[in-house]
Order: C-alpha cells, then structure tokens, then sequence
C-alpha cells in the first residue's frame, strides 16, 4: 500500500510525454521505448502516429546510420576461434588453404547474417508471428527518414559506451529489495517488467530498476546518459519539432530526462488517447511507404568488383572469408556479398563449378525459387535467382564463378521492394581485371629464367 501511495504521487502511467514552454514555439514530444521487436513494445496510441509525423526532426538514442560506420568490430556477434594468447593451432591455421565444400557454400546461401539482423530487424526466427518487422527504435528512425526528417543522435557513442562499460562493472545488488522478492514470488521479474510496460507504468519500472541495481550502475547507465539527452535535447527544441524516442528506463524519477527538462524550465506532460482504426491506418501509412534508393558505385579495397548501391559496402570478417554487408535503413533491405576462396590453383582437386552450385539451390535457397537464369559477367559465368520467402518477402541471389573465388551476392527486402528495385543494382555489377604486366626474371646463378 504504501508503495502504491508513492507510485500515485508520481508521475502519471505514459510513455508519451509532450515538451512545452521555456521558449518553444511548438511543442516536442519525449517517447520511451522497448529496444525490441516484440508486439509488447508496439502499443501505440493514435497520438503516438500523429506527433511522430507532425514533428520535423528524430532524435534516438543513437544515429542507426552511424553503427557501421562506427563499429571496428563487424563480426555480426560471430566468435571467430583460435584468437588469445598462443592459442593451440595458430600457426598452422594461419597458412592452411581449405578449400569450400558444397556444405560450406550451402550454409553461405542459406545464411541470415546476424549483424544485418541487428541493425535492421532484431527478430526472431522462431517468434516472428508475435514480432513485428523491425523493433521501435528503428521503426521511429524509418519514419523520419521516408519522410526526408533529420535524425540526430542524443548521446556521444564513444561516452555511452565507456559509461555502459564501467557500469557492467558493479550492476546487481546481491539480492533485489525485499519488496521485489515478495512479488518475484508471485511472478517472474520479466513478466513484471513487461507488465509495467504494457501499462505505461513508469514509475513502477523505475522502482524495479532501483530495486534490482546498484547506485553505481544507475548512475553510469542512466543518470550520467540522462543528462546527455537533457542536454542535446534543450538545445535542438528551439531550431526544430522534435520527435525523441529513448529507453523509458531513462525517462522517470528525479533524475529522469522528464525530471532534468522541467528543471530547465519546461513543461512536460503525458499525452494519451485511444488506439482507434486512425492510428493502425497511420501505421499502415508509414510500413508501406518506400523512399526509391538513390545509388551510387561502391566498390571493395581491392576494387575487383564495382555495385551500385544506396550505401556502401562495409567488410564484415565472418569466419576468415571476405563479406561485406550494405544495409538500405530507411526501407528494411541490405544487400550482402561473400567472396568464397575457392584456392583452384593450389587445391585442384576441389574445383567447385557453376554446375555443382547450381544442384545446391533447391535445398538452400530459402522460401520458394521462382526464377532462375544463366548469366555471365566480365567472362565470368554465373546465376541469377529470384526467390520469395513463405512471409511475402522477395530476393534475389547472383553467383559468379571466378578462377580465385566464387561471388555470392544476396539482395532481400521486405515485400516485394527487392522485385522493384533489384534491376539497377545488379545491371551495374561490374568486374575490374587488372592489367597484368609480365617480364623474364633469372635467378641470380642464372641457370634458369621465368
């Protein structure tokens, strides 16, 4: 009960906060978020659609648009192995040439990168009928930016990760408060804090995070980050109508970003209405919405190839092989390439032809195969597959055979963006032979020359 009496004493239960005076010609809008894709974080409001596309500028956490770019570790989560100190089999690894089987190549074409997955989607396979297409962050970031809205981000990435880092450190009390055990008794934490979520009880989060936390570790995590938001958000609301959306974690208590914006002479109060058919058609509105992808040529350091895309091609280091991944944020698509040594001038025995990938498809193309067609490119003969997965969603596969390596470009996208927009990209993949001067050498006794 007492407890109770606190929580009413607080703030009321939302996740949408409107941001008003000290100054503003037009309000912004504060949301807090689930970092997931589950439906649990899409009980949205008609408000929610309606001040997301009034507002004229996004602000996150965190610029999607940076990850990549930022990141010197694109491994997609993926452990490599045989890394440490003097690790067992280092030096033999180092110069051994292993040659691709139709199982490895199999598990190439049938591969769902997990790096793309997190960036984009962050679902799961095995949810994906209680998930949504993409998490909320990234479904506020696509709407700002089919719409042509700036995206900022509120926080230093290299701070927050230093932050987050130190936190880490010290995190968990050696026993939640005595009030949380009585209720875990009852309830298992995860579905407490989903509940307080479902009813935008903020408060009561707030109380769970204290409960469960050391002091060290909500003032690294969340109060020191709070006062970054507060900061980037006092001084972008005079030039533009901002639309925020962060972790709700970080938006109660006294030293939550409602209560730092008030403190700089804000108002800021809870908006809330009903989820009537205006806000699934809002929703709907902006799904299907599809910016046409402005390309430009990329093309890997050794410049063997050349594509053109709507970004550039990042490398990603997947278990000793070359990829790279391109994602196309603002629609949910990517492209991704694996350059597959195939090692035919030293392992002549394993020679894998077009023929041999060609009896790989049916198995490890996913979804349904609906065309496919010999091409040829550069002399180099290859395949081009389009295939539609059981969700509606469309690829496109091509796959080139090379005397050094086998290429395999992957193209997805949800619905049927890949069958619009595929033709360009793929017309301008170009292969670059360099040109290749040969003179006599002799060994230094001259017997022989080559």
């Amino acid at each position: 009960l007492s407890l109770s009496a606190v929580l009413n004493a607080q703030e009321q239960n939302s996740l949408l906060w409107e941001i008003s005076g000290n100054g503003l010609k037009e309000s912004s809008y504060l949301y807090g978020t689930m970092h997931v894709s589950k439906k649990i974080a899409f009980h949205l409001d008609d408000v929610f659609y309606e001040a997301l596309l009034s507002s004229e500028m996004i602000a996150l956490e965190s610029d999607p648009g940076t990850w990549l770019e930022a990141d010197t570790d694109r491994s997609g989560g993926q452990l490599q192995g045989g890394y440490g100190i003097n690790p067992k089999g280092f030096y033999s690894r180092a110069f051994q040439f292993t040659a691709p089987t139709k199982r490895d190549l199999g598990k190439y074409l049938a591969s769902e990168d997990g790096l793309i997955n997190n960036i984009l989607y962050r679902t799961n396979k095995f949810d994906q009928n209680f998930e949504e297409d993409t998490y909320l962050d990234m479904f506020i970031y696509r709407a700002g930016a089919k719409y042509g809205k700036p995206v900022i981000a509120l926080e230093d990435p290299e701070v927050t990760n230093a932050l987050v880092g130190r936190a880490s450190r010290n995190a968990m009390k050696p026993k939640p408060d005595q009030w949380l055990q009585e209720k875990m008794k009852k309830q298992a934490l995860a579905y407490l804090m989903q509940d307080a979520y479902r009813e935008r009880n903020i408060n009561l989060l707030d109380s769970i995070d204290r409960a469960m936390y050391t002091e060290f570790y909500r003032k690294n995590m969340l109060y020191l980050r709070n006062e970054q938001m507060a900061e980037k958000l006092d001084s972008v609301m005079h030039q533009s109508k901002v639309f925020a959306g962060i972790g709700a974690a970080h938006l109660p208590g006294d030293q939550g970003v409602i209560a730092l914006l008030r403190n700089k002479g804000y108002t800021v109060n809870p908006l809330v209405s009903p989820a009537t058919d205006k806000g699934k058609t809002l929703k709907q509105k902006l799904q299907n919405k599809t910016v046409r992808p402005r390309l430009k040529s990329f093309a890997p350091a050794d410049r063997f190839f050349s594509i053109s895309l709507p970004n550039k091609l990042y490398p990603v280091n997947l278990q000793g092989k070359a990829t790279y991944v391109s994602p196309d944020l603002a629609n949910g698509s990517y492209l991704v390439v694996h350059r597959i040594p195939n090692y035919n001038h030293l392992i002549a025995d394993e020679d894998l032809s077009l023929e041999d990938i060609d009896q790989l498809l049916y198995e490890n193309i996913p979804g349904m195969i609906v065309s496919k067609n010999k091409i040829e490119q550069g002399g180099y003969p290859g395949l081009d597959i389009k295939n539609r997965l059981k969700n509606g969603d469309q690829q496109r596969y091509q796959i080139f055979v090379t005397p050094l390596e086998i290429l395999l470009i992957k193209m997805s996208g949800e619905g049927d963006y890949v069958s619009r927009f595929s033709d360009p990209i793929f017309n301008s993949l170009r292969f670059h032979k360099p040109e290749t001067t040969f003179r006599t050498i002799k060994p230094v006794h001259g017997d022989f020359e080559i």
